[in-house]
């Protein structure tokens, strides 16, 4: 029997994590969860329905959820669903290959066409969205997004909450510190610090005292 899943998120991205869902049969999406507009919950999405967070809890047992929230702020939502008892999973499209050295963490999602190489360690509920590249040794911290077609190389350290742009390229044995965002299509050579921005090539500090995207 099908797994039956939530969508944490009624908004845009909350159809893209559907359309995965639909592509791993040991899965069967039942429905959204909203977290900041309770009319939300008085229309469906794809025939489905959008339930409050606060009414998840008779649900928490037999479901489990994962959060569509493209940016780095879902750990609030995700803490309110865990506070109704709600457990997660951890999507892989089939067309992403993650070796079998590397670890994936709990309500983490990785997108179709991605690469992990050997012994990455992707932390909870991190998302690595379509096309990206993951090196040997990669660390990802919890709640980071790395976006579509960004290149993080080996030996990386990513810390949590990390925002990598579309496109964006990473060099060996790099660390991004906590919070910072690194815009998309830049290069970044040498380290960033926690909470922040850069962008170019090579990147440079834009703003400072960031928390994520």
């Amino acid at each position: 029997m099908p797994i039956p899943v939530l969508i944490l998120g009624a908004r845009r991205f909350s159809i893209e994590v559907a359309d995965l869902i639909g592509d791993l049969p040991e899965f069967e999406l039942k429905g959204f969860v909203e977290n900041q507009d309770p009319a939300v919950c008085a229309r469906q999405i794809n025939g489905l329905p959008i339930y409050w967070v606060e009414e998840i809890a008779s649900m928490a047992a037999s479901h489990r959820g994962i959060c569509a929230f493209g940016s780095t702020q879902r750990r609030g939502f995700v803490a309110a669903a865990a506070a109704q008892g709600m457990r997660f999973v951890t999507l892989i499209h089939p067309t992403a290959r993650v070796s079998r050295a590397s670890v994936v963490g709990e309500g983490s999602q990785i997108g179709p066409g991605v690469q992990v190489a050997s012994h990455a360690n992707i932390g909870a509920h991190v998302v690595v969205n379509r096309g990206a590249l993951i090196g040997h040794d990669v660390e990802i911290g919890d709640f980071t997004t790395v976006g579509p077609g960004a290149n993080i190389a080996g030996g990386c350290r990513l810390g949590s909450g990390v925002y990598i742009g579309m496109g964006a390229i990473i060099v060996d044995r790099t660390t991004i510190g906590d919070g910072s965002v690194v815009s998309a299509g830049s290069v970044v050579t040498r380290d960033v610090p926690s909470r922040v921005m850069v962008a170019g090539m090579p990147a440079v500090a834009v703003k400072r005292d960031v928390e994520g995207f």
